[in-house]
Formats: C-alpha cells, sequence, structure tokens
C-alpha cells in the first residue's frame, strides 16, 4: 500500500477576459511508497509545483481525493497531516521569515505540534542544525547572513523538526550553484535513510531526478503522460514527450546534435484529444498529408502499461519502441 496516493485531482486557475478556467491539473493520479523517493519532471507551467501543494492540501481541490495510509485527511486531522506530510520550497530565501532568527523558524513547528517540552526546543533546534550540516550557533543568525545552500539546509531542518514520513521537495537545487547543489541532494538522501522518508521530487533537471529517484513521473500540460522506474524510463521511454525531454539534456559532447524544438503540426480542428499531439515528433512521423493520425485527435489517450511497472499515455507507444 503507498503512504500517500492521489486520485483523480483537478485544480483550475481562472483565466483573463472571460476565456476558459485553466486546468493546471487535470485528472491526476499516482502514488508514493514508503521510503520511496517519486520524481516529477515537466517543463515549467505543467502543473508539478500545483500538484505538489495539492497533494499536501497547501490549495483548495476542485476534484479527487488524496489518500494517507488509504485514508481520506478529514479536515478535522490536518494538523496530524501537517506533522506527517512536509515541504521544502524552491526560494530558501523567501520561504525563511526575514525577521526571524534560523533558530525560531526551526523553533517553531517544535513549538506549534508541541513535538518536544518547551524547555528542550533549543537542545533540539540545535541537534537539527547539525543534522543537516550546519553549527550549533547558526541558530542565533538571520537568513540573509547565509548563502543559498546553507539557507536551504535550514529549510530541510525546519521540515525534519515535526519528523514527517513525506517531504514534498519543489525544485530544492534548482537555485543553487552546481557544487551546492551536489551537496543538498547527499544530504537528502543520507536524512532518506536515516529516518526512512518519501519523497516527491519536483524537477525539471533529469539528471538530478535519475540521481535521486526510484521511479519518475513525467508531466505535461497538466496530465501525467509518463510514469516508470528510473531505469526503464531513461533507457526506453514510451511517450514522445519523455523522448523529447531526455534528448535536450545537455552533453558535454560537441559532436554531439543539438535537437531544436519541434514546431506544430497543424490541426484539423481548434481541439485536440491529445495534448501533445500539435508538438509530437512520432505523430509527424506517422502523418499523412501533413494530418495527425485521427486516433490523436479523436481519442483521448489514457495510461496504460506498455511495459511491467512502465505506463504510457501514448496511443502509439509501441510503435516508438520498435523505432
Amino acid at each position: 500500500m503507498f503512504l500517500l496516493e492521489a486520485h483523480n485531482l483537478v485544480k483550475q486557475f481562472p483565466s483573463r477576459g472571460g476565456a476558459a478556467p485553466v486546468r493546471a491539473v487535470d485528472d491526476v493520479s499516482l502514488g508514493i511508497a514508503r521510503g520511496e523517493t517519486l520524481g516529477l519532471v515537466g517543463e515549467s507551467g505543467c502543473g508539478k509545483s500545483t500538484l505538489g501543494r495539492l497533494l499536501l492540501h497547501l490549495l483548495p481541490r476542485d476534484g479527487g481525493e488524496v489518500l494517507l495510509d488509504g485514508k481520506v485527511v478529514a479536515s478535522s486531522e490536518m494538523k496530524l497531516f501537517r506533522r506527517r506530510a512536509q515541504i521544502v520550497f524552491q526560494d530558501p530565501f523567501r520561504s525563511l521569515n526575514p525577521r526571524l532568527t534560523v533558530g525560531q523558524a526551526i523553533a517553531e513547528p517544535l513549538l506549534i505540534h508541541k513535538i518536544v517540552p518547551r524547555h528542550e526546543v533549543r537542545e533540539n533546534v540545535a541537534r537539527l542544525l547539525v543534522e543537516v550540516g550546519l553549527d550549533a550557533q547558526s541558530a542565533e543568525r538571520y537568513p540573509h547572513q547565509f548563502s543559498g545552500g546553507q539557507r536551504q539546509r535550514v529549510g530541510i531542518a525546519r521540515a525534519l523538526a515535526v519528523q514527517p514520513q513525506l517531504i514534498v521537495l519543489d525544485e530544492p537545487v534548482s537555485a543553487l550553484d552546481v557544487s551546492v547543489q551536489a551537496q543538498i541532494v547527499q544530504l537528502l538522501q543520507k536524512l532518506q535513510r536515516e529516518h526512512g522518508l518519501s519523497y516527491l521530487f519536483i524537477s525539471h533537471n533529469l539528471a538530478v531526478v535519475r540521481h535521486m529517484a526510484q521511479r519518475v513521473a513525467v508531466m505535461y500540460r497538466g496530465t501525467i503522460v509518463e510514469i516508470a522506474p528510473v531505469a526503464a524510463l531513461y533507457r526506453a521511454p514510451c511517450h514522445p514527450y519523455t523522448r523529447a525531454l531526455l534528448e535536450a539534456v545537455p552533453e558535454p559532447d560537441p559532436a554531439r546534435a543539438l535537437h531544436s524544438p519541434v514546431e506544430p503540426l497543424p490541426l484539423s480542428s481548434s481541439e485536440t484529444a491529445c495534448r501533445y499531439a500539435s508538438r509530437c515528433a512520432l505523430a509527424r512521423n506517422l502523418a499523412q498529408n501533413g494530418e495527425i493520425p485521427a486516433q490523436c485527435l479523436n481519442v483521448v489517450p489514457t495510461l496504460r502499461e506498455i511495459e511491467p511497472g512502465q505506463f504510457a499515455a501514448c496511443h502509439f507507444s509501441e510503435e516508438m519502441k520498435n523505432e
């Protein structure tokens, strides 16, 4: 059984000018096992961060449900849920209150959730700081006195303070230098081993996700288009969008050809059942007389198992694997 499950999540945001609302998350279902890191990748604006916030009840849902240990979380149980599921944000500076010392920021959840008696809070703050690679004296300093990597360590310590089982990591290293990224990734892996944590690791950096995750979910325009074990997905993706993402990863090889963005194919109507159809290189290869295959236009592709444990939402995944 999964630690956390999402079933048919939907989140809409209003559009300007009376246009139809934007479905940032559209009928998404997934699960995160105990001790697992599930990577969530996709382009900026595809709905990754919105999905992470929906899972933690930080945004109201327009549809679907979230289960913890197989049970829907009731509003009366939200404080307990906050203890079991935490988040580390992308921007380590904006996520910390500049008026609080880092010791006060870490102490706040300890006090709210009554993790330890008040007289033991200072000792626990020091322990948490040391655990994430900072010295105990850092508790008296303010966020602006730390580097970006150090601030992210403070954010991780604050999330750990309530002894959670799941942490949503929302682009936790994207704002950091490459060398610091590696240090934070190593810290997260160490903490996962020591505490048995589950992670949802949200990122657009496929190289980092490959290093962190056991499974990867690929998101495109609010939907999950592929989900698979990390080795299978990187070796033989079953969705054209996943392949396009992997081909766009920079490699230090001057002889390697760079892949330019695929220009949209002309559509026979203003609506397309497959959201990726107009950008799809596979649809371009299969196109006859410049028209996208009828299946792509008339039938919504759903996630189906292509290989054991590997699911993709594409009508022509088998053809892609045989190319």
